[in-house]
């Protein structure tokens, strides 16, 4: 179960990008180019935060059914800081999605942006710190 789910994990980290990708790109186009805010910008952000929360999901379970294997424990950068590294991301980005609803119409993308931005930074440094890049 374990390797399932660590493949499981590895896998949708590609979704997750790719959701974030996309979403960053699609609402700097709109900040930058004074769009509006539409049903497709509220679908992404959406559809974001639910790939990024089954990627959290997939990461505490797999965290959790490890420590009962005696697996976690080894590396504190695997225990400890990726974990808390990714918690940070996603309570930054349902923070962010929180305000966005209640911006304006010509802040939303603006907002939308630097909170898909800074939380694409934090994952970033969790994927770095697990990978031993910093």
């Amino acid at each position: 179960m374990y390797n399932f789910l660590t493949m499981a994990h590895s896998g949708w980290r590609y979704l997750a990008l790719l959701a974030l990708v996309i979403a960053v790109v699609k609402y700097l186009m709109g900040w930058l180019g004074n769009g509006g805010w539409g049903k497709l910008d509220r679908q992404i952000g959406l559809i974001t935060g639910i790939v990024m929360d089954i990627q959290l999901l997939l990461g505490l379970i797999l965290w959790a059914v490890g420590a009962g294997m005696g697996i976690v424990g080894a590396n504190i950068t695997r225990t400890v800081e990726h974990p808390v590294w990714m918690l940070i991301a996603i309570v930054v980005m349902h923070v962010g999605q929180a305000r966005v609803k209640k911006a304006d119409d010509g802040n939303k993308a603006k907002t939308a942006a630097i909170t898909f931005i800074v939380t694409g930074l934090l994952v970033a440094v969790g994927v770095a710190r697990i990978t031993g890049v910093m």
